[in-house]
């Protein structure tokens, strides 16, 4: 091949599945992922409540500090406890979604 030209690369099913693998990390266990999902919320209840009693403010991951003693930071608590808990019922919801479905290939066989 004259120099500067691509050389064709054999790209196969092994090929795939390492670049899917290393590309997207994966819980393979319906039951361990809902597990996952509520000690994430717990644990982020648990900090939250003790910054609010400790402190009277809470820091949210995106950097705001919502404090007590004002609407907005109080509005801005609220919401981010309903998208915790949102992300939570989601996560629930594949994996039980998940634990279903592997149920009936099990009763197909």
């Amino acid at each position: 091949m004259a120099a500067g030209t691509p050389t064709s690369t054999i790209f196969g099913r092994i090929h795939t599945d390492v670049v899917n693998r290393t590309k997207i990390p994966t819980i393979f266990d319906y039951a361990f992922g809902q597990y996952i999902s509520n000690q994430t919320f717990f644990d982020e209840l648990s900090r939250i409540q003790s910054e609010l009693i400790l402190k009277g403010e809470v820091r949210l991951k995106t950097g705001l500090v919502a404090k007590l003693d004002q609407v907005g930071g109080l509005l801005a608590l609220q919401l981010h406890m309903e998208s915790l808990n949102a992300a939570k019922d989601a996560m629930n919801g594949l994996s039980q979604l998940g634990l279903k479905n592997e149920n009936k290939l099990w009763t197909l066989q």
